[in-house]
């Protein structure tokens, strides 16, 4: 997601005109350096392979007035349940406060609402985590909360639902489906399928991290943002539809037990931040799904 925010700031000169500096800073957990050349040789940019939970790091490429855009997260939250969880995120933000940051955008998860069968799900909903990796980002809210509290930490919380776009984390669900579909490899899927997501294009939440990274007001900080489309489809539809949109037979699909954790349902219009930022989604699921295998037929011709 960190490479499709750093394309939209790039491509618009208001943006980039606005900031002196922009680093990006990565550990690198799987291992791939995505940032284009282009970039990275464009003075205005630097790279910094670490931790942001290291106080040397965080130390020395955060100032007076920066603004911090926060979207660093561990995804392997079934098969590495415990990563994530150990970071020092108390000795981070102390960081941030001391130095008098501007402005700390937040990227959580709607997942931090847990099970639910809400048709749209609001911010003052109760926040009920279901894996570790969840749980670190509620921990995480709390602990922005306390600051902003006894610090007057400028942060901002953005809850996105499920985010998808191409060349995304391989281990993603619209990602795996769709490169077993076009692969003619089986697909697994959990419980009967039905289990029912509002996605969001990572376009979309991209564009609402510039609306609060540049709103004006002081009014957002402390608060809490969803992000969704207010739209809701379960597995099984979006899989048939990519499996027909290939030309692969629906005989791939194969169900597999429930994973532990795994939430029903989980849909927000996000009323509030559309309301505050004057966001809202431009891409329909369908539309950005096709875009998306589109892009993945094109590279997996590539040799």
């Amino acid at each position: 997601m960190a490479v499709n925010l750093l394309d939209r700031i790039h491509a618009d000169p208001t943006l980039t005109g606005r900031f002196g500096k922009i680093v990006l800073v990565d550990a690198l957990q799987y291992g791939v350096q995505r940032i284009p050349e282009t970039v990275l040789a464009d003075p205005r940019y630097e790279f910094v392979r670490g931790s942001i939970y290291d106080p040397a790091v965080v130390s020395a490429v955060v100032g007076e007035g920066d603004l911090v855009i926060h979207l660093a997260a561990e995804v392997n939250s079934f098969t590495q349940p415990q990563a994530g969880s150990s970071d020092d995120a108390v000795g981070y933000l102390r960081v941030l406060a001391d130095t008098r940051i501007g402005r700390l955008l937040f990227v959580s998860s709607a997942d931090v609402y847990g099970v639910n069968d809400s048709a749209d799900l609001v911010e003052s909903d109760p926040v009920r985590p279901t894996t570790i990796y969840v749980a670190s980002k509620a921990a995480f809210e709390a602990y922005l909360s306390a600051f902003h509290s006894l610090r007057g930490l400028p942060a901002v919380v953005i809850r996105p639902v499920t985010i998808y776009w191409p060349n995304q984390y391989a281990g993603w669900l619209v990602t795996r489906v769709i490169t077993q579909a076009i692969a003619g490899e089986p697909i697994s899927i959990t419980g009967a399928g039905s289990v029912r997501r509002d996605w969001v294009h990572v376009a979309d939440v991209c564009e609402l991290l510039v609306k609060a990274a540049l709103h004006p007001g002081d009014d957002v900080h402390g608060e809490v943002f969803n992000a969704g489309t207010g739209s809701e489809d379960d597995v099984l539809t979006l899989t048939r539809h990519v499996l027909a949109t290939v030309g692969r037979p629906e005989s791939l699909i194969t169900f597999v037990p429930d994973r532990p954790g795994d939430i029903p349902r989980q849909v927000t219009w996000g009323r509030k931040a559309r309301t505050a930022f004057g966001w809202a989604p431009a891409t329909s699921l369908y539309e950005g799904l096709d875009a998306t295998i589109a892009w993945y037929q094109q590279h997996s011709r590539q040799p």
